[in-house]
């Protein structure tokens, strides 16, 4: 199907409207009225603009899985019951804790791959050599220093 300008703009600015409300573009492309993911990509590839806007919720979508963490860790894993006697007893639901936990590592894992600048754990490398000492702090910026080695 050709779409006109103006309907792959719509398309665009739906699918980044749902973007930030959490949905994942993989959900979002499978709906009836939507492109297929590599029509959409192409689209975001061939205009700065729709790749600017793109890239931006990207990043509010990253912040938003942070502020995930919050309710994650604040929900409440104790119970109450009451014995035999009417003594009402609060108990700590550990299955609950542990599925808590496994929550936020994977909220802590998938933010960390979304903005690794931002969210990502602190890597730092020292890379030493006939008088040059580095400090790399991130994958990327290591992954940046070895393709300027190649160039040279």
């Amino acid at each position: 199907m050709a779409y006109s300008d103006k309907q792959k703009t719509e398309i665009v600015n739906r699918a980044c409207e749902a973007i930030a409300q959490g949905e994942p573009i993989r959900k979002i492309l499978k709906g009836d009225d939507m492109p297929s993911s590599s029509t959409f990509f192409s689209w975001i590839e061939e205009d700065i603009e729709k790749a600017k806007q793109y890239a931006r919720v990207l990043n509010v979508r990253a912040h938003l899985k942070f502020d995930e963490i919050d309710d994650i860790v604040n929900e409440d894993c104790s119970y109450t019951i009451t014995d035999e006697q009417g003594n009402t007893i609060t108990r700590v639901d550990t299955g609950k804790i542990q599925h808590q936990r496994l929550k936020y590592d994977a909220v802590k894992w998938k933010i960390g791959k979304m903005n690794p600048k931002k969210y990502g754990d602190k890597i730092e490398q020292e890379i030493t050599g006939k008088g040059i000492n580095i400090i790399v702090n991130s994958k990327e910026e290591l992954n940046d220093l070895n393709s300027i080695g190649k160039d040279l």
